[in-house]
């Protein structure tokens, strides 16, 4: 009968090695939940925090004053739409791809619901898309208002548009009335904020308009030959 040989086992590496396992374990687990934390932080930046907070204007962006005339006429020629018959324009400027587009879409159907008899609707859409994409995107908004492409960003260049979802009222001689937000509230739930609606009931009544309000939203694709300073999304800042 062969004797039983026992292997030596230097005193204390066992006891070494079961402590560095639990330490592994929770260095791995430290981790896997940092990078769960740092992926939602990023998620909450990407889909809310970053549409709240201000942006620098474009530089040398150009916004007329309220009272200032605009060649409304003209780009609804250019855009082979029939002529506002002398009725005052809403210029809704929007791009299919932003998520603030998205948000406010009901409240414009409201709008041209109650509106669209006296005052003319017009979706001026600032996209890349084009062809079977920006007909896809349109039919999935369902805004129900005429529109057309604003090529390259010039009308709302013109306009002193940076951003989406923003609205431009003129009245029936073309002059400014009020350009800005819909609403405080991207989800434009708030009556005592609703710009547009203010503006439009103003004219008809010969109140003064809302003043201009700070542009939350979308950068605008083109964002008037000037880079992002920020990407995805502008924030107008002028008091």
């Amino acid at each position: 009968m062969k004797p039983e040989i026992a292997l030596a086992t230097p005193s204390g590496v066992g006891a070494a090695e079961g402590r560095r396992a639990p330490v592994g374990r929770i260095a791995v687990v430290a981790l896997v939940v940092a990078t769960c934390l740092s992926f939602s932080g990023y998620l909450f930046w990407r889909e809310d925090v970053r549409y709240s907070l201000p942006t620098p204007r474009p530089d040398g962006l150009v916004q007329p004053p309220a009272g200032s005339s605009l060649e409304v006429d003209a780009w609804l020629a250019a855009a082979n739409l029939p002529p506002r018959a002398g009725r005052p324009v809403l210029l809704h400027f929007f791009n299919p791809e932003c998520p603030c587009t998205r948000f406010n879409v009901d409240h414009v159907r409201k709008l041209h619901a109650r509106f669209g008899e006296r005052v003319e609707f017009i979706a001026v859409a600032q996209t890349s898309l084009s062809g079977h994409e920006l007909d896809a995107a349109m039919a999935e908004l369902k805004l129900g208002i005429p529109h057309f492409v604003d090529t390259n960003g010039r009308v709302a260049a013109a306009a002193g548009v940076y951003s989406t979802p923003q609205a431009v009222l003129v009245d029936a001689e073309q002059k400014l009335v009020y350009r800005g937000n819909y609403n405080v509230s991207r989800y434009c739930t708030d009556p005592e904020t609703e710009f547009v609606r203010i503006a439009i009931e103003s004219l008809e009544s010969s109140r003064e308009a809302p003043r201009e309000t700070p542009a939350y939203g979308c950068e605008l694709p083109t964002a008037h030959g000037a880079p992002s300073t920020r990407g995805g999304f502008l924030v107008d800042d002028n008091r």
